[in-house]
């Protein structure tokens, strides 16, 4: 298990090489100049003195592939260089603006997975009864409701209207409620329709029936014998939920004024500013990198067959 671990530890390298690469490409190829967003927020003229030197500053008048290569040096020792709005370092404001991003995400991802997996089970127990009906109907609204939109919702009811949780902020944990609330429900009613999904289709299996014929307990062989057999897909999505969590934490975060991450990007977009927009990209591919790397140490120590495959593979 270790040498797998080690393994897909060193396969994220090329998968962050590339991925930084292509965004950094791509942001170069697009119509929009961080420059001409510089001048505007510095009130300098836009001559074309003050242009060149402003393009020589930030090294953008460089072949594309040569500021490829000074970032990269200078990435790999987690120097992102500086705002060009700001003149602030990249990763210092990263690291000071991530524990309330990580905070939010945690929040949203226990409240999907308290919420989802009971919920999930109710549906399928109680399958096509009352339930069952009304579990479906509210995650057919919330896979249809954008989260931003939800988010202001929320705004409305229990902050303007009942006035009970701050609307603006981070002071203090109940302030990430709303927003918490506001990304993961989404997630949750996405991870009850799979949990329900995948209860059913393994409650069709041979050794469920054997189990029914056994005399066993419906609540026994729901937990013991479907949730359990059901757990590796559901793992897959749990893994990946909390890498769109974070990624939605760059529109909510904005809606309730959280320092966050996500909100520092958003500034980072609407000023074109590439040093942010490169080192979010990066964190978002690491995430994910890192998610699935959990995800398959899970599925290796929950089914005795992927750790067979693994080490006919000689992977293990």
């Amino acid at each position: 298990m270790l040498r797998y671990i080690l393994y897909r530890i060193c396969m994220i390298i090329p998968i962050l090489l590339l991925a930084s690469f292509i965004i950094f490409y791509l942001l170069r190829l697009n119509n929009t100049d961080p420059v001409a967003q510089y001048l505007i927020n510095s009130n300098l003229p836009s001559t074309p003195e003050v242009i060149a030197a402003v393009r020589h500053e930030f090294g953008l008048d460089k072949p594309i592939f040569e500021q490829y290569m000074l970032w990269l040096q200078k990435a790999v020792v987690l120097d992102f260089g500086k705002s060009y709005m700001s003149d602030r370092d990249v990763w210092g404001d990263f690291v000071h603006y991530l524990p309330n991003t990580l905070l939010l995400a945690c929040f949203a991802f226990l409240l999907t997975i308290l919420t989802s997996i009971p919920l999930g089970i109710i549906a399928a127990y109680y399958r096509d009864r009352i339930p069952d009906f009304l579990i479906r109907f509210i995650c057919f609204i919330g896979v249809c409701i954008p989260n931003f939109w939800f988010a202001f919702l929320l705004i409305m009811l229990f902050s303007l209207t009942l006035g009970w949780l701050p609307a603006l902020g981070a002071d203090g944990l109940h302030s990430f409620i709303l927003p918490a609330i506001s990304i993961a429900f989404m997630s949750i009613c996405v991870n009850i329709r799979l949990i329900r999904m995948n209860m059913l289709e393994v409650s069709k299996e041979r050794h469920i029936l054997y189990a029914y014929l056994r005399g066993l307990n419906k609540k026994h062989i729901t937990y013991k014998h479907i949730f359990y057999n059901a757990m590796l897909p559901i793992i897959t999505a749990l893994g990946m939920h909390f890498g769109e969590l974070i990624g939605g934490a760059l529109i909510i975060e904005s809606i309730f004024a959280i320092p966050g991450i996500g909100y520092y990007s958003l500034q980072g977009i609407a000023n074109h500013d590439y040093p942010i927009i490169q080192c979010f990209v990066l964190i978002m591919c690491l995430v994910f990198s890192l998610c699935n790397l959990i995800i398959d140490i899970c599925y290796a120590a929950l089914d005795p067959r992927i750790r067979k495959n693994m080490e006919d593979s000689h992977v293990l």
